[in-house]
């Protein structure tokens, strides 16, 4: 496991770089936004995020329900990742998908902190930031093999004299993705079954 990811990640530097530089932009844009808002905007989020805070305090949360939903949405990621490898022209939609991860996140810890102070600080540390510890990596590394089989197609129909199994890379590639995946379920996991309790602990200190 060791070597593969070290390999993965030594053929494809420029491109974890240019996905790392793409997430890191979305981080900073979704942080910025927070200072556009106008006060109609920032009161509304504000009054969703009382709510929410009621809602958690008075009822259980259901972690299977949570993690059936994460899990939906992130394999349908996953999915969308693994067929824009295939159809060649992914690039702008993977890097729309880095950027979108990063300005969801960005925004959201920005908001929580210019709204709750060092209170939202911790909240987002110990709500936000566990399951994306797993979730973002997972990611940054489909969308480097995604880029990396499209790259290798376009090499082979215009360099005809390299060796290329349509086949074999294709089995290579979806066995990859495959086992990628399981840091975004890990994710998947950790947003239900520990981020809640989290969530729970802290909840009347950010009251």
């Amino acid at each position: 496991m060791k070597d593969i990811i070290y390999k993965n990640i030594k053929d494809n530097f420029v491109v974890y770089f240019l996905l790392v530089l793409i997430l890191m932009v979305g981080i900073s844009a979704g942080a910025i936004t927070i200072n556009v808002l106008n006060k109609e905007q920032s009161q509304s989020l504000i009054s969703f995020l009382n709510s929410f805070f009621k809602v958690l305090s008075q009822e259980k949360i259901e972690s299977f329900t949570l993690l059936k939903h994460s899990l939906a949405n992130n394999l349908q990621t996953i999915i969308l990742i693994w067929i824009l490898g295939i159809t060649v022209i992914g690039l702008p939609i993977i890097i729309f998908i880095v950027a979108l991860r990063g300005f969801i996140v960005g925004f959201t810890v920005g908001f929580l902190i210019n709204e709750l102070g060092f209170k939202g600080f911790a909240f987002s540390m110990l709500t936000i930031l566990p399951q994306n510890i797993f979730v973002i990596p997972g990611i940054i590394v489909l969308g480097s093999l995604s880029i990396s089989f499209s790259k290798k197609i376009v090499t082979s129909k215009t360099k005809p004299g390299i060796k290329f199994s349509f086949l074999s890379e294709l089995t290579r590639y979806s066995l990859l993705t495959s086992l990628f995946s399981l840091l975004i379920i890990v994710g998947s996991l950790v947003e239900a079954y520990v981020t809640p309790i989290f969530m729970k602990l802290l909840l009347g200190y950010v009251m």
